[in-house]
């Protein structure tokens, strides 16, 4: 008899062990996580789309928002990642010639327009205000999109007047390294105007106002969204790239921005 409880303890033991063991695996098993470079002008909405995203599938985004400078940049030191959605197409040129991209696609527009303090006290109308001796500007680094459209406005506008690159630049009392930031200087008080998106502009109108630039002038930037070569799950990438361009476009429409194709 005691040999026979003896048995069925040990048999008991064992079934223990391994259901614990795989309550152990279960619980060892690694998250979905998709990592997303995205441009910081693009937050808001790519935050919306990641939660939708997430509550649909199970999967979770990490995102890295930045300069799209330096995102590009961290691409290519730390050769990890999955997807990436810059402010410009430039960055995703460079990162194809590199080999680094899988797939992408011209997604939606960012509009280059100027924003002034609320109420417009230096009362700023267009491109050639911003030579005016007395005003203060904030302008993006050279490093990240708008920066570098800003350099193509104004070499545009050479063409119609002459000098006003030199002008403009004189009157630039800092730059920053986001398109959020650069917006942040004129919000703050800290400059009159500045260039940035009209995406960032038209979430923040009730702080700043809104002056387009001339077309004959403004320089208008695709972007697109890429699934990286370095992605070490395609499936889950694919999934997230399509739902960006189906469902994340009524979002991106939402923060102002204009959709590609639509």
């Amino acid at each position: 008899m005691n040999r026979k409880i003896a048995s069925i303890f040990g048999l008991l033991v064992i079934i223990t062990t391994i259901l614990a063991s795989g309550c152990t695996q279960k619980t060892e098993t690694k998250e979905e996580v998709i990592h997303a470079y995205v441009g910081a002008g693009m937050q808001k909405p790519m935050d919306e789309i990641g939660k939708m995203f997430e509550k649909k599938y199970g999967i979770k985004l990490e995102y890295d928002y930045a300069g799209s400078g330096y995102l590009y940049s961290k691409i290519l030191a730390s050769n990890e990642g999955d997807i990436f959605m810059p402010g410009a197409y430039f960055y995703i040129g460079k990162l194809e010639k590199k080999g680094y991209i899988l797939k992408y696609e011209n997604f939606t527009k960012h509009i280059p327009v100027i924003v002034v303090q609320k109420g417009n006290p230096k009362n700023i109308t267009c491109l050639e205000d911003l030579e005016k001796p007395g005003v203060k500007l904030a302008l993006g680094d050279d490093d990240i999109a708008i920066g570098r459209t800003v350099k193509k406005i104004l070499q545009k506008a050479e063409n119609y007047n002459p000098g006003i690159s030199e002008k403009i630049n004189k009157n630039v009392v800092v730059r920053g390294a986001t398109v959020k930031q650069v917006l942040m200087y004129v919000i703050e008080g800290d400059v009159d105007a500045a260039i940035v998106w009209r995406a960032d502009a038209v979430e923040n109108k009730d702080k700043v106002d809104i002056i387009p630039i001339d077309p004959k002038y403004n320089v208008i930037k695709t972007v697109p969204i890429a699934i990286l070569k370095t992605t070490k799950n395609k499936e889950n990438a694919e999934k997230f790239y399509n739902f960006v361009l189906t469902d994340g476009k009524n979002i991106f429409k939402k923060y102002g921005f204009e959709i590609i194709g639509n």
